[in-house]
């Protein structure tokens, strides 16, 4: 009898543990719930809900809905729909990395952007680990200063270079080769707006085109020496206004960093 009792409180003990330990991993499973529901509560959908611009020689375009949804619109009306979902990479020292997955309707992930620091701009987004993908918000309140235009912008055969030619004037000169053989080229003088953050040229533009004959001699040919137009930066692109022959329609031009060489843009000339 009194084996048996010793037998019996080993494996009342036993019990306690065993009820001990299970409790203390529910409590730490119930406390690494509540710790990623803060992490959820902390990164939410609603940080990039709203219409993106693609910072691309051919921008496409990323609308994300409140309900976690998302339209991404290509050239020529096409569209990809999916959802938008957290996910959290987690690292050795237990620390972990959220991120917007973007999957389509029906297919594996399409892109992955890290979510905002706090701190920083909510107003770009660059995707994976090497920021291959670049997408500015539509309304972003961006400053744009003069000194944003001093680079060499491309799109497929044209080629824009801003450079400053004084305290108030900036010359910019476009290249925009039909062939390998001809070529457009225009110079514009142009000021900075700050009520706009634009570059204007009212006047005095002028518009040249240069052919090459077989033996390598240059023939070059004036359209115009009236022109006038503008250029603005939007979502990380340069739009060119041309008000003489509208050639800028449709053309998005990006840093020479960005370039991807995606073919002619807007058109020929």
């Amino acid at each position: 009898m009194k084996h048996f009792n010793k037998m019996r409180k080993g494996i009342s003990i036993r019990n306690i543990l065993v009820c001990l330990l299970t409790f203390a991993m529910l409590t730490a499973m119930t406390a690494c719930d509540e710790e990623e529901t803060k992490a959820d509560e902390a990164t939410n959908i609603k940080d990039v809900v709203g219409t993106w611009i693609e910072v691309s020689v051919a921008p496409r375009t990323l609308a994300v809905s409140e309900d976690g949804t998302y339209t991404l619109s290509y050239e020529e009306n096409v569209e990809q729909k999916g959802k938008v979902t957290i996910t959290y990479e987690e690292h050795p020292d237990g620390s972990k990395t959220a991120w917007y997955d973007f999957t389509p309707d029906g297919g594996e992930i399409w892109t992955s952007f890290p979510t905002f620091v706090e701190g920083e701009s909510k107003n770009e987004m660059y995707s994976g680990q090497d920021g291959a993908m670049h997408f500015i918000r539509e309304d972003a309140d961006m400053k744009i200063t003069a000194e944003d235009y001093l680079h060499v912008w491309s799109s497929g055969r044209c080629y824009l270079t801003v450079e400053k030619k004084d305290k108030k004037n900036y010359e910019v000169s476009i290249s925009w080769s039909s062939s390998a053989s001809e070529s457009t080229h225009w110079t514009y003088i142009c000021q900075f707006d700050k009520d706009t953050s634009s570059l204007v040229c009212k006047k005095g533009a002028t518009c040249v085109n240069i052919v090459i004959d077989k033996k390598g001699r240059d023939k070059s040919k004036t359209i115009y020496k009236d022109g006038s137009g503008s250029f603005v930066i939007k979502c990380g692109t340069l739009r060119w206004t041309d008000d003489k022959e509208d050639q800028g329609k449709d053309l998005y031009l990006v840093q020479e960093d960005y370039s991807n060489e995606e073919g002619d843009q807007g058109g020929e000339n």
